[in-house]
Parts: C-alpha cells; sequence; structure tokens
C-alpha cells in the first residue's frame, strides 16, 4: 500500500520491443482535440519506439492494454470519474491494464493534448524551441509507465508568451493557453478619431479647451484619450464589448486599457477632472461599462492596465464591480524578485537617473495598494523580459532567471493573480527563432512551465531540461545556466522595462571569468558526447563567445556588429 492506494505490481507496457503493447481509445465521434491529440500522442510514440499504437474506436472490443483519451465507453466501463470543476484541468490515471489521458477540452481548452504532453515528457521527451535540435525524442524500443495519478491544474488560469505567438507548435508543448483573452490598447483601435469625430467630438479628450485629441502635439498622436466621464462614451463602449463577446464566445475577458502614453493625453475637462487622477479616472470608467456589459455577460472579465498614466493607485477607495480586473504592468526592475531584495523603480538611498527609474514608488507597494483601494482579490500582470528586443546592445546577451522567475510566478499567484502575460518586446529579433530560442529558452521555457506547475523551481524546470538536452554534460551545462542566473540576479542595476542596463553592468570581469571556467569544464567532455548532444554544447558555446564580444562593445561605447 501506498498512503489508501494499492501499488500496482507491474508496469504498464505501451510498447514491448518495437511493437505495440496498447491501443489508443477514443470514444466514436470524439471532439477534433482528442483526436488531435490522440494522433499527436501515436506520432511520437512512433518516433520513439518504432511501434505504431492503433487508434480505435469504443465502439469496437479494444483487447490487452488501453489508453483511454478523453470520455469514452471505456473510461465508464472502468467507473473513470472525471472532475466537474470549471476551468482547465488534465487528468492522467493508470488502473492496471488501463491508462486515461484526459482534461477540459471545452471553448478554448485544450487539456487531453495537454495531458498527452506530460505523458510524453515523463518518458522522456522535451521540446526546446521549434528546430529539430532543440527537441529531444529519446530512442527507446520499449516504453512503459508505473503507478500515475495525477489530476493537474495549471498555476494560472491564462497564460501566454508574446515569442510563442508565431510558434504555436511549441506554444501547446510548453502549456501555453488558457482562458482567451483580448490584450490590447482599447480606444484607437475601438473608436479611432477618423470614423467617430465628426460624429461625438464629446466622446473625446479636451486639451486647451478643445475637443479634438490631435490638439495637444505635446502627446504622440496614439496617445490621446477619450472623455471618459461621458455616459454615452461608456455605453457605446459596452455596446462594443458586448458585440465582441457575441462574435467570440471563447473569450473571458476584454481589455479596456487605456492609449498608450503618459499624464498629459487625459482629459481636461469638468468632469473628468472631477473623477480625479488617470487610475481613478479609467477605475470610475470600467466600473461603469462593466455594469453595462454584466446585463448580458455577467462571467466576462473587463480589465485594464496599471501602466503609465494609470500607474499610481487611486487615492479614494473605488469598489471595483465583481466582473473587473487590474492588469499589473511589471515595468520595473526584471532581474530581481519582486517579494524580497530590492524593489526596483525607487529607492530612497539613490538618485537614479530616467533610465533607472519611472515611478515615484516601489512596484510592489503600488499593486498591493491598488488591490487595498479597489477591493480587489484577484489580478493579471503583464511582464516585460525585452531589454535585448529593445536595444542592440542586448541582441547577444544570454538571460537567465531561474528561480527569480518561478518565484515571481508564485509571489503573484499567492496575491491572487489569475493570468500571467510574458511580452519579450517588439524588436523582430525576438520572431526570429533560428536566432533567437539558442539563447532565450531557458527564459521562455522556465516561466512557461512556471506558469504550468507551481511546485516547480527555475531550478526544477533547467535541470530537468539539461538532462534531457546535454545528457552526460548535463550537470556542467546546468552550473552554466544557473551562473547566468546568478549573474542577473545580482546585477545592480535597477532599471525599468524600456531603459534597460548596459552589458557590462551584468557581465563584470568576476562573472565572465566565472562562466569561462564552467564552460571549459563542458570543452572537455565534447568528446564524451556525439550527434545533437555535442551540437547543442557548441552552440551555446558559440553564443557565449558572441556575448563576450558584446559585452567588450558595450565598455568601450561602440557600435557592436552582429554575427549573424
Amino acid at each position: 500500500m501506498e498512503g489508501n492506494r494499492i501499488r500496482l505490481a507491474s508496469d504498464f507496457y505501451i510498447t514491448r520491443d518495437g511493437t505495440p503493447a496498447a491501443s489508443i481509445v477514443v470514444r466514436t465521434g470524439a471532439p477534433d482535440k482528442v483526436m488531435e491529440a490522440a494522433r499527436d500522442l501515436q506520432d511520437i510514440i512512433r518516433r520513439m519506439s518504432g511501434a505504431e499504437l492503433p487508434i480505435c474506436d469504443d465502439a469496437f472490443r479494444v483487447e490487452g492494454n488501453k489508453i483511454l483519451l478523453g470520455p469514452s465507453g471505456y473510461t465508464r466501463i472502468h467507473n473513470v470519474v472525471f472532475p466537474e470543476q470549471k476551468g482547465e484541468w488534465c487528468l492522467l490515471r493508470r488502473r492496471e491494464d488501463t491508462l486515461v489521458l484526459a482534461g477540459n477540452d471545452e471553448g478554448c481548452y485544450t487539456g487531453t493534448q495537454f495531458a498527452v504532453t506530460m505523458l510524453l515528457e515523463r518518458l522522456g521527451c522535451g521540446w526546446f524551441g521549434p528546430e529539430e535540435l532543440w527537441q529531444v525524442i529519446p530512442q527507446k524500443k520499449t516504453l512503459t509507465v508505473g503507478d500515475l495519478d495525477i489530476l493537474h491544474t495549471p498555476q494560472f488560469s491564462c497564460r501566454r508568451t508574446r515569442v510563442l505567438e508565431k510558434n504555436p507548435d511549441i506554444g501547446r508543448r510548453w502549456y501555453q493557453g488558457g482562458d482567451k483573452s483580448l490584450i490590447e490598447h482599447a480606444y484607437s483601435i475601438l473608436f479611432p478619431r477618423e470614423q467617430y469625430f465628426e460624429a461625438h467630438p464629446d466622446w473625446y479628450c479636451m486639451h486647451g479647451g478643445v475637443r479634438d485629441p490631435y490638439n495637444n502635439r505635446s502627446i504622440h498622436l496614439e496617445s490621446w484619450q477619450m472623455c471618459y466621464s461621458n455616459p454615452e462614451l461608456a455605453q457605446a463602449t459596452a455596446d462594443k464589448v458586448i458585440a465582441f463577446f457575441d462574435a467570440n464566445p471563447d473569450y473571458a475577458s476584454y481589455s479596456l486599457a487605456a492609449n498608450d502614453g503618459m499624464y498629459e493625453g487625459f482629459c481636461e475637462c469638468e468632469e473628468c477632472q472631477k473623477w480625479g487622477m488617470p487610475g481613478e479616472v479609467m477605475m470610475e470608467f470600467v466600473n461603469r461599462v462593466a455594469r453595462l456589459t454584466a446585463a448580458k455577460y455577467p462571467d466576462k472579465t473587463l480589465y485594464f492596465f496599471v501602466y503609465f498614466p494609470t500607474f499610481d493607485p487611486p487615492n479614494r477607495f473605488i469598489q471595483a464591480e465583481p466582473n473587473v480586473q487590474l492588469m499589473f504592468c511589471k515595468e520595473s526592475c526584471m532581474y530581481h524578485p519582486v517579494d524580497k531584495g530590492p524593489d526596483c523603480g525607487y529607492h530612497e538611498d539613490y538618485e537614479f537617473e530616467f533610465r533607472y527609474t519611472q515611478y515615484p514608488r516601489p512596484w510592489r507597494q503600488t499593486m498591493e495598494k491598488w488591490l487595498e483601494m479597489t477591493g480587489l482579490s484577484s489580478f493579471c500582470i503583464w511582464e516585460w523580459y525585452c531589454p535585448a528586443a529593445c536595444v542592440t546592445s542586448w541582441e547577444h546577451l544570454p538571460w537567465v532567471q531561474g528561480d527569480v522567475a518561478t518565484r515571481n510566478q508564485r509571489f503573484w499567484h499567492d496575491k491572487g493573480a489569475t493570468f500571467v502575460f510574458y511580452d519579450q518586446g517588439p524588436n523582430d529579433y525576438y520572431h526570429d527563432t533560428e536566432k533567437s530560442y539558442p539563447l532565450r529558452w531557458p527564459l521562455w521555457y522556465v516561466v512557461s512551465k512556471g506558469m504550468w506547475d507551481k511546485d516547480l523551481t527555475g531550478t526544477d524546470i533547467l535541470t530537468d531540461a539539461c538532462k534531457k538536452l546535454f545528457e552526460q554534460a548535463a550537470d556542467v551545462m546546468l552550473s552554466y545556466y544557473l551562473a547566468l542566473a546568478d549573474i542577473s540576479r545580482d546585477c545592480h542595476a535597477k532599471n525599468i522595462a524600456w531603459q534597460s542596463a548596459e552589458p557590462y553592468e551584468f557581465y563584470t570581469p568576476a562573472a565572465i571569468e566565472r562562466v569561462d571556467r564552467i564552460l571549459a569544464r563542458a570543452a572537455q567532455l565534447l568528446d564524451e558526447v556525439s550527434g545533437p548532444v555535442r551540437a547543442r554544447m557548441e552552440n551555446q558555446m558559440a553564443l557565449w563567445e558572441a556575448c563576450k564580444r558584446q559585452v567588450e562593445a558595450s565598455y568601450s561605447g561602440s557600435a557592436y556588429q552582429p554575427i549573424y
């Protein structure tokens, strides 16, 4: 016995000596999502073992070991009880000659596919980029599983990383998805001036006594705001939101974030001024829209960004409507944990230049104050992982967050976060898989797996990845990535997302010497590995040499010439 559970006497065979030892079973008329998951499982098992498992309909008698994908006649026969909980979940359960892989596939959810990926990872597979070199599908003629009884609920109900938007195949392997949400600055899209201004000038911001968003030339042409105190605007916005949900029923939330820009874009009319500072204005407006929207869609969520002009929390209590959330845009320091240590963005002992600070108080304190002044217990996070996407001096710098990333995630989760979005920035370089993934996979992979599983630390995730990617050289390569994580965490720069530290502020001579020593040990192992393992190690060593050249350039202030 193991607890109250009977330990199974033998392993469940999926394949044996390169021949099928189990069948994949789906119900008659199974949804496309389940059939896609079944074909994916069949394909990867064939690539691993050479054995092609049959995909069988539950209308027919199936002998021997069965892998049951989703509900079917066979799950009823075996009295498999599926969770009734809402939201995303995955079930992996072994019972003698059956292995159940299932999940919530309603609407936008892909729980069964995620259950398949979880099984494949347990069998030794790993996906660390879209290129074949960074995908691990081990060759094993015999595949088995032992005891397995997992009901998994992801740490966050919505998990997104922008770098994966152009790589959905890797996105699904990294458990991207969950609740669908629109993420955007809203009003230049909802009410473009060219289309609505002539008929509704009173919907638009007033500057210098004139209602025209383009009247204030001190701001960017896309940084204007609406007259958020206007009740007709609130009704028109609610009508737009309702129409969106009518057309997109799978979406759980909608962004009513202010247009991108600074304080100067907000309306100066008397009514807006009565509402107070920009954050108070947006809170009142979104509440108004939320009440109107809730008449038809009480379970859909509206949110706005705590960002730039709306960063300052209200000076008065404004109870958020039940269908309102905030998305905190974490522009403060990306290198250090938010729960302890330097709380970057402000520090009374320093006089920061603009590149080091933009906000009048620590980011964490601002988040907590917003929650206090709105009565909210749940929220969203927008995290930037983009210094290298914004300045060319970071183009070839490795950046590993490791435990800092997962520590931040647990902090947000414990505070009530339900949705986390990682934005790596606007540079197209970050969408070029040949260049970006080999350098950045430890950053993006860790945050993706962390969003899925709150029990994993960054070190846990990197340890498993290194075992799969580097085999005999796993320990030394893990030391390499952990050293990079330490260098990031120990950087003294307290910057914001759009004003990055220089490479030399991270990669001091001592830091470079430390990494050089580790990779020298790795080089001694090159003759002991071959094929893709050696190619991956050589790739990482070459990228480190490019990093050092970039650091040297940052010391001298000279322009860096990319090696590609």
